[in-house]
């Protein structure tokens, strides 16, 4: 492309976009390991998905590791070799290069594999409906391996955008894309029809947040990042290059957050069990001389796991009781005070 950013300056941003998102990545990770260990809801520690975020933190560090090394070499090292950083960035075969899209396939795989897995759980364990991603995820692997396997041999070509390349990197970014898509429908229609067709319509105290939750678990702003490094490719665009690099961090950041939303049991069957136990909850509103007002519907969120009925903190165990505490209230019925 004539107007098209130089290949130098590209790559440069890239790894400046990639370190801002490696900055989100290490953050989520952090929170991720402590919701599954310190703070995690369950009595023993998943082991998987707190291996699967270990795998893709590492991977993720290794990428943006590999692309600073790259970047150090090639605007320093080989600044005066022929061609300067342009020809040397432009060579696809260098080792550093290789491994780096190596890993971006497997990061790409993991994560695909994880937004799978979720469509797995919102459906009900039923791998029927997840059979297409989960051949999409093979193939998507197939393409990707064998992405590498030409990058290591491609000495010859001087470009990612040669032919025999981009049969492959965009046989692997539409795969990748055709599986997200997948999952965000199937995720999508899923949560849609328990919630707005099963409970009878939407309610202003979940809306906004089913709308994240749905965003979140499906991997819809992967779908959207990959959408646009397709369409930069196969323009021949340099600007290509500044999507596809913080893409590598963006593998990881989706995936950690499913993993977080589901360690904090914030996932859309978390919110649809609430919603459904929410209805049968009966609630006595007392006021402050203890008699009895109202009695409505709880139509609340609540994240934390509440207290049986008669048990109390340590703190508040400690304090006097009220005398609008001592109101006796049948089982299941849960008292809140009206101020």
């Amino acid at each position: 492309m004539a107007s098209d950013i130089p290949l130098d300056k590209a790559y440069l941003t890239a790894i400046w976009l990639e370190t801002l998102f490696y900055g989100m990545n290490f953050v989520l990770f952090v929170g991720c390991v402590t919701t599954l260990t310190i703070y995690r809801r369950t009595p023993a520690v998943n082991k998987l998905l707190l291996a699967v975020a270990l795998i893709m933190f590492f991977f993720s560090s290794a990428h943006v590791t590999l692309g600073f090394q790259r970047l150090i070499e090639g605007f320093i090292h080989r600044r005066e070799w022929p061609g300067g950083p342009d020809a040397f960035f432009s060579d696809v075969s260098i080792p550093a290069n290789v491994v780096k899209v190596g890993i971006h396939t497997v990061n790409s795989i993991i994560g695909d594999s994880v937004v799978v897995w979720r469509c797995f759980l919102v459906w009900g364990r039923d791998w029927k409906m997840c059979a297409l991603p989960i051949l999409l995820i093979i193939a998507s692997a197939v393409c990707g391996f064998a992405q590498t396997v030409y990058f290591a041999r491609a000495k010859a070509l001087h470009s990612a955008f040669a032919h025999t390349l981009q049969i492959w990197n965009g046989s692997l970014f539409s795969l990748s894309l055709a599986t997200n898509v997948c999952a965000t429908l199937l995720i999508s229609l899923r949560v849609v029809y328990r919630y707005m067709l099963r409970l009878g319509g939407s309610r202003t105290a979940f809306r906004y947040w089913r709308v994240l939750v749905i965003i979140i678990e499906s991997g819809m702003v992967y779908s959207i990042a990959l959408i646009c490094e397709i369409t930069l490719y196969f323009l021949h665009s340099n600007a290509f290059y500044i999507v596809y690099d913080p893409i590598a961090q963006l593998t990881a950041i989706t995936p950690t957050l499913i993993i977080i939303l589901a360690a904090l049991q914030l996932t859309a069957n978390d919110v649809h069990s609430r919603m459904t136990r929410s209805r049968d909850t009966r609630v006595i509103h007392l006021n402050t001389r203890g008699e009895q007002t109202t009695s409505t519907e709880l139509d609340t969120m609540q994240f934390a796991v509440p207290h049986p009925i008669g048990q109390k903190d340590t703190f508040a165990s400690a304090l006097p009781t009220p005398d609008w505490e001592k109101a006796e209230t049948a089982p299941g019925v849960q008292v809140v005070r009206a101020l």
